[in-house]
């Protein structure tokens, strides 16, 4: 293959570097307003009144948009797709307020300036109530209302029978995982344009799936679909964090009332505490496992904090439960998952969709039964790790060739796993201040909706008069290199340079209809659909060619953006010199549409090892070394991949040892980097990356797999797993930052 597998850079990489890239931030239309939301300064309670008669006397204020001047329509901050059924909770202004950070009004002004001193005059009346930021007094009822349950939401579900076998040693496990940022560096944006002429609304915004936001903006604002035009701009991160519509149902119903463009930018506090934040959870893991380490039975009760509004919760809950399956082979699983609501902000999606949180459950217990067996940790996840032809046993999808067990072969031979484990003991018995340790994590998920939705793709192709192709696909490219993997796959189906292919990002009016960039389904179930157009429009072509020669199609094939023949050399027409004579001889443009639905979901896992050493005297800890093994069948494009990889290991250190978004006793947030510690790239050793390639599936383009989540669901686990191992604990609560590790040494020296 001549660009499938090869090293190529992101498609604006040159305009990035060189500051020329336009983000939504950058966007100037003319007469343009500028938004600042006021926000609640009460985690819960009833707005009275508002008083807005200052900020409307100051010169360059167009108006004052709250919950009592506005529409009292409802809508789903998440909703991304017609499938959906989830609660309408929200308006674009609340009067009934559930955290600090609750949308109460807005102020549209000529300039940002203006609105946000107009923000500042806005006088707001609250109704207080009882609030909770916690799990023990949001379970104990002390924020519901008259006739509303702690309990918001509860699932659980049995896959197998469970053992009444003698002999089995059980094991269990206690672990709490705190709300994150998404820390994206660009912040979240939305520029909103209505032309009351033409009925028109179009935003532009950095997101996650446009269709779902059309869904949203036209159903909220009662406009009919071919009115509200959603556009993608060039983003700045994601991480999860843009795929919920915070910002756009306002901007938008703003725009409509004001009659021209406005944009709303959110500051980091209100990226912080006013959109969405991975969810707090507790969980309890129960298991049984025969002597010789073979897991037998699995029970896992998890309860999730969703924050002032349920959102997606109830979807997230019951996703988390489907994610053991994606490793390990469980004969008998029982689970339970329960969702509560404390005047917190709202949780919702976060890189992976709950299989990282699952696998900080699921890995800490493993290590703690392998302390119980008395067993090695990578020898226990190797006894019970899937192999190639087994099924995912929650869905009955088959996981085809899934390569978990060679991931963590292979790592611990090039981790050089058993040497450290020497070196470390002796290391420790040496040293009376540092500890070092190992970790190992694993981690499995998805690549497409399937089965759960029949997933699809659509994809257009045309040929242009020069011999460059157009494309259409609906794509949200986050920054890690999605356009330039389909003008790959493109390219070499049609033997062209992949910068040939044009391709423009996700726009309701060009684009067709898509799911978006959820489930890593984009490189699996695009990237088939690209394939799929491409291998279209090259027949399409041959057979252009074949009417043009008089020949038999199949004596025809492409190479070097030229049709040659296979029987005389002389005989050949460039693309370009092609599509010409197609338009005038044949009359007919040479373009073609198709649809694509898959029918699997192979497995796609991962398997990180961790290096660590622990200064017991302050409680930091320093990643020594850090080696990610992954199976995703046949790379794109590698150096994008080991990209991904490689920051994915940064946000997972992150969450084990530094990340935590806190709730004062006031329900106030954290709003400031400054005291949520993130790690840098200097803060780490070189990320060593080991991509499998052997594991091809079957259906993704040229045995493709998704990479974009699951690099991400082994990382937190490895590294907390290390911690452990070199202090000889078992800590229960991330991040094991400073005050964590302090804390327990100091408990075991009192011991």
């Amino acid at each position: 293959m001549k660009l499938i597998g090869t090293d190529k850079p992101i498609h604006d990489a040159r305009g990035k570097a060189a500051g020329f890239v336009k983000y939504a931030a950058d966007i100037m239309l003319p007469n343009m307003a500028y938004v600042v939301v006021v926000h609640s300064t009460i985690p819960h309670g009833y707005v009275r009144q508002i008083h807005a008669e200052k900020a409307l006397a100051l010169p360059g204020v167009f108006g004052v948009f709250h919950c009592f001047n506005t529409s009292e329509r409802t809508y789903s901050h998440y909703r991304s797709n017609i499938a959906q059924e989830l609660p309408d909770e929200e308006r674009a202004f609340n009067s009934y307020v559930r955290y600090v950070g609750d949308r109460v009004a807005a102020v549209a002004a000529s300039n940002q300036e203006t609105a946000e001193k107009a923000a500042r005059l806005i006088e707001v009346e609250y109704e207080e109530l009882p609030f909770t930021t916690g799990f023990d007094d949001t379970l104990a009822g002390q924020n519901c209302l008259p006739g509303e349950s702690p309990t918001r939401d509860e699932f659980s579900f049995d896959v197998g029978t469970a053992p009444e076998e003698d002999g089995l040693i059980e094991v269990e496990s206690f672990t709490e995982i705190p709300r994150l940022h998404h820390a994206t560096m660009e912040p979240h944006v939305c520029v909103a344009d209505y032309d009351p002429y033409q009925q028109q609304l179009t935003v532009y915004s950095p997101n996650q799936t446009v269709h779902g936001i059309r869904i949203v903006l036209a159903d909220f604002l009662e406009m009919p679909f071919h009115r509200v035009r959603v556009v993608k701009t060039t983003m700045g991160g994601s991480f999860g964090g843009k795929q919920e519509w915070f910002l756009e149902p306002t901007a938008a119903l703003i725009a409509k009332a004001l009659g021209r463009p406005v944009k709303l930018v959110y500051s980091r506090g209100e990226a912080m505490s006013c959109t969405v934040v991975r969810a707090a959870m507790r969980a309890v893991v129960r298991s049984k496992f025969k002597p010789d380490g073979t897991l037998v039975a699995l029970d896992m009760d998890v309860l999730l904090d969703a924050g002032a509004y349920i959102g997606n919760s109830c979807d997230y809950i019951r996703t988390l439960s489907g994610k053991p399956f994606r490793c390990y082979r469980v004969p008998y699983f029982h689970y339970r998952g329960r969702v509560i609501s404390s005047n917190t902000p709202v949780s919702g999606a976060f890189r992976s969709w709950s299989a990282a949180e699952e696998a900080i459950i699921m890995e800490h217990h493993l290590d703690q039964a392998a302390r119980r067996l008395g067993m090695g940790r990578i020898a226990l996840r190797l006894k019970n790790a899937l192999l190639p032809g087994e099924i995912d046993r929650k869905s009955g999808v088959p996981l085809e060739d899934i390569r978990i067990y060679e991931a963590l072969e292979q790592g611990r031979s090039a981790f050089h796993w058993d040497e450290l484990v020497e070196e470390d003991r002796a290391f420790n018995t040496a040293n009376p201040r540092f500890r070092r340790g190992v970790g190992v994590g694993c981690g499995g998920h998805g690549n497409t909706y399937y089965p759960r939705f029949n997933d699809y793709g659509e994809g257009r192709l045309s040929l242009n008069e020069d011999g460059t192709v157009q494309a259409a696909l609906t794509l949200h490219d986050h920054g890690c290199g999605t356009v330039t993997a389909m003008q790959m796959i493109i390219g070499e189906v049609l033997d062209i340079p992949d910068t040939d292919v044009y391709l423009p990002e996700g726009d309701t009016a060009v684009t067709p209809v898509d799911y978006g960039c959820f489930a890593s389904r984009t490189t699996f179930v695009l990237g088939r659909a690209a394939y799929e157009a491409a291998v279209m429009l090259r027949d399409e072509i041959l057979e252009r060619a074949a009417k043009l020669f008089s020949l038999p199609q199949e004596s025809l094939y492409l190479k070097d953006s030229t049709v040659r023949c296979r029987n005389d050399e002389g005989v050949k027409i460039s693309l370009a010199q092609l599509s010409r004579e197609s338009i005038v001889k044949l009359k007919r443009n040479v373009s073609i549409l198709t649809q694509f639905n898959n029918t699997s979901n192979p497995g796609v896992t991962g398997v990180h090892f961790a290096h660590v050493e622990v200064d017991t005297w302050t409680g930091f800890t320093k990643i020594l070394d850090y080696l990610a093994v992954h199976d995703i069948g046949q790379p794109i494009n590698p150096a994008m991949c080991a990209a991904q990889i490689q920051g994915a290991a940064q946000m997972g250190c992150g969450a084990a040892l530094r990340e935590k978004l806190t709730v004062d006793k006031n329900g106030r947030c954290t709003e400031s980097l400054s005291k949520y510690h993130l790690f840098l790239a200097t803060d780490l050793p070189d990320i060593q990356v080991k991509l499998l390639t052997e594991g091809r599936s079957q259906e993704g383009p040229f045995g493709a797999k998704s990479i974009g989540e699951v690099c991400y669901v082994p990382a937190a686990p490895a590294v907390c797993g290390a911690v452990n191992d070199a202090l000889g604990s078992s800590l229960e609560t991330l991040p094991y930052d400073p005050d964590c590790i302090l804390k327990y040494l100091a408990k075991e020296r009192e011991q």
